[in-house]
């Protein structure tokens, strides 16, 4: 009888020490997933957390670029004054997309690719029986995308269906 109550009271010790054992392994375990998630959202918080002050500066570009397009090579020929405020204005606009880019900010024009709306915003569709439905033939506005994350979706011009 003292050996089947001892063998009983062991069963259970055993059984108790099972139950034991998981729990701290449960325990360790969301542990580590907890240290691994705040490293995951740190790391983002470092690659995303310029993206507020990208977004602000895409405007700037725009201007920029629409300022280089409105002026005319043989306007600019005959006229030293704005021949130099042009190369003044490219290269501002060229060292503003090197700071882009050295901050994967990556500029999209979606030309001849497939629309893909995270990536694009269709503003108008035309059809075109020589091009693939749903491909992109104009581009009204670049997109941006930073780390991979569109910050800016391209406006354009979608084919439809004839």
């Amino acid at each position: 009888a003292v050996v089947s109550t001892q063998s009983t009271g062991l069963a259970s010790e055993s059984k108790l020490l099972t139950e034991m054992k998981d729990r701290y392994l449960r325990a360790l375990a969301d542990g580590e997933n907890v240290r691994n998630r705040a490293k995951r959202e740190l790391e983002d918080s470092k690659v995303y957390s310029i993206q507020s002050f990208a977004k602000d500066l895409l405007p700037v570009s725009d201007v920029l670029e629409k300022a280089l397009e409105s002026v005319k090579e043989e306007d600019r020929q005959g006229n030293a004054t704005l021949s130099n405020l042009h190369e003044g204005v490219t290269l501002t606009y060229n060292q503003l997309h090197q700071v882009f880019k050295r901050h994967n900010l990556i500029k999209i024009e979606p030309i001849d690719e497939e629309f893909d709306p995270i990536y694009h915003e269709a503003m108008f569709q035309v059809p075109d029986p020589e091009k693939t439905p749903g491909t992109i033939f104009s581009v009204i506005q670049s997109g941006y995308i930073l780390q991979s994350r569109s910050i800016r979706p391209a406006k354009v011009g979608v084919v439809k269906e004839t």
